[in-house]
């Protein structure tokens, strides 16, 4: 077989094992999924489950990247036709709160697993700086163009704005705009979250 074939068919397995994880966490919760519930979703032996993971916690980290990776991509694509920091930055809270919302009732479903509840206050951290470093680039683009201040710490100016974001899917309730409204939270996130970066 082909290096390039083996390579393709690899990298299907390995995904198609990360979104059974994803399923059987889940219908099943995370702290009550076995790698052998995974294989049997994923449709191949156990051994091949560890031909790709080493442990359990390793397949747990590969789905928490792969859904961040898909979430950044969502991101990107909804940024990349606006022109202003402000609607790029409303684009990715619209992303946001359509995450939020598409994910409400698994989470419920898992409320009760401590240990999903300690992946997510231990992740929150990894997720800022993940964010952080996806908004950086924008920030740094409107900076040259003027709409970010020159004093303005691109660094700080990012990690302002991935809080603002994340705190749109941590505490969905609001005054402001509705959460099952994306278009409303992009309006609301376009409005205030850039106006303190401009120059002075």
């Amino acid at each position: 077989m082909p290096a390039a074939a083996t390579i393709e068919t690899d990298d299907s397995t390995r995904r198609r094992i990360i979104d059974a994880a994803m399923e059987c966490f889940i219908q099943l919760g995370m702290a009550k999924t076995s790698l052998s519930d995974v294989a049997r979703v994923a449709g191949v032996s156990r051994g091949t489950v560890y031909r790709y993971f080493d442990d359990r916690q390793t397949l747990v980290d590969a789905v928490v990247a792969a859904g961040a990776q898909e979430y950044f991509d969502d991101a990107a694509r909804a940024m990349k036709a606006k022109r202003s920091l402000a609607t790029q930055v409303g684009a990715f809270a619209s992303v946001a709160a359509t995450t939020a919302a598409s994910h409400r009732s698994p989470l419920r479903i898992m409320t009760g697993d401590t240990a999903l509840m300690r992946i997510i206050a231990m992740g929150s951290e990894e997720s800022l700086a993940r964010t952080t470093e996806f908004l950086r680039p924008y920030v740094e683009a409107a900076q040259e163009k003027g709409e970010v201040g020159a004093h303005v710490d691109t660094t700080e100016a990012s990690e302002w704005l991935a809080r603002v974001i994340m705190s749109i899917t941590s505490v969905p309730s609001s005054l402001s705009f509705d959460i099952e409204d994306p278009p409303s939270v992009a309006r609301y996130v376009e409005r205030f979250a850039v106006a303190g970066l401009g120059p002075r």
